[in-house]
């Protein structure tokens, strides 16, 4: 994973993992996998879908509902039968990744964000690219194939061009940041 403010790149500052790359838990079990937010285990009680409440330190407060939660290329991973979705823990939330699996030992290491070079008008629509975003890879020449998410609902991803998520309106006028983030 790595993020980018603008067109700066920054190391990232997600969840730092205690628990070993590797680590899996299937539902129901009693182990648990750890991170700096604190202890991950399963509540005793599942949906009719076959996921348990994620517990974090003993408490439900965020933790959403899964199958299977796992450690890949340091981040936590899991997987919710209901949706058959993969979510990734970031910035204290879970974040869809969609049904493709975590691929271990592939990663984004840097985002660079290139600007169109135009000045954006303030009455542009919404759906007008503002910058296109180039993600490398952990693996020379693998290609990015995860989802990119903004800090900022101003913005939106449209494949690899960032674009506005709304019209803008006069008010709108000066400089909006947006952390950008590749999820693989």
């Amino acid at each position: 994973m790595a993020t980018a403010c603008t067109s700066q790149v920054n190391a990232p500052t997600t969840v730092t993992l205690v628990s070993h790359d590797g680590m899996a838990m299937q539902a129901p079990t009693s182990g648990k996998i750890t991170t700096v937010e604190g202890a991950w285990t399963f509540g005793a009680t599942g949906n009719t879908a076959g996921d348990y409440p994620l517990l974090l330190n003993g408490s439900a407060a965020n933790g959403g509902w899964a199958a299977s939660l796992q450690v890949t290329n340091g981040n936590l991973y899991a997987f919710a039968k209901s949706g058959g979705h993969y979510w990734i823990r970031f910035n204290g939330a879970w974040v869809d990744i969609g049904a493709g699996a975590p691929v271990k030992g592939t990663f984004a290491t840097k985002v660079t964000v290139i600007r169109n070079g135009t000045k954006t008008p303030d009455n542009a629509p919404a759906g007008t690219v503002i910058a296109t975003v180039e993600v490398t890879m952990s693996r020379s020449g693998a290609p990015f194939t995860g989802r990119l998410v903004s800090g900022n609902p101003l913005f939106t991803f449209r494949g690899m061009n960032v674009v506005l998520a709304r019209a803008l309106a006069p008010k709108d006028d000066g400089i909006h940041n947006a952390r950008i983030t590749a999820l693989q």
